[in-house]
């Protein structure tokens, strides 16, 4: 069985199995969306293999974000039942486990148990993914610092 960062805290053996059970794995050729940015998706994924960009779609820059083997995918659309906010493409040969939002949700409902530990492995991605974006942040804002010779990021009052 795989090891996903974004759910193996927090869920136990039991609720791993059903996942890959009602999952349904699917591969992922290069430049492949399996999410697309305003349209509410069907499944969350995790990434069981290959690597994921995370994208804007009228922003034509570098991905916000890179997801790779262990993440979850299309959680934050699933919790709050709204469309995607990114696209997430496929930069190389992937595959994903694909579980249909309408049977999560069904198990949700009926296993209050599960229901809270699934929603606590969410959560948990959710605060890993804050984590490193503000450490990015950081790491950009002390080069930032260097670059203009200040000790550190506060802009000085008249900057």
């Amino acid at each position: 069985m795989h090891t996903f960062i974004g759910l193996k805290d927090g869920l136990n053996d039991e609720d791993l199995a059903w996942l890959f059970q009602t999952g349904v794995e699917r591969v992922v050729s290069p430049g492949t969306a399996i999410v697309r940015e305003g349209v509410r998706p069907n499944a969350i994924f995790l990434v069981i293999l290959g690597q994921f960009s995370v994208r804007l779609e009228n922003v034509a820059a570098e991905p916000l974000a890179v997801l790779r083997v262990g993440e979850l995918v299309g959680e934050i659309s699933f919790l709050e039942g709204s469309p995607a906010s990114a696209t997430i493409v496929a930069e190389e040969e992937s595959a994903v486990l694909a579980i249909d939002n309408q049977l999560l949700n069904q198990r949700i409902r009926e296993d209050a148990p599960f229901a809270a530990r699934i929603y606590r492995s969410f959560a948990l991605t959710a605060e890993r993914r804050l984590r490193n974006r503000v450490d990015q942040l950081a790491s950009l804002c002390a080069i930032g610092s260097a670059v203009r010779g200040q000790s550190d990021c506060r802009m000085s009052a008249s900057g």
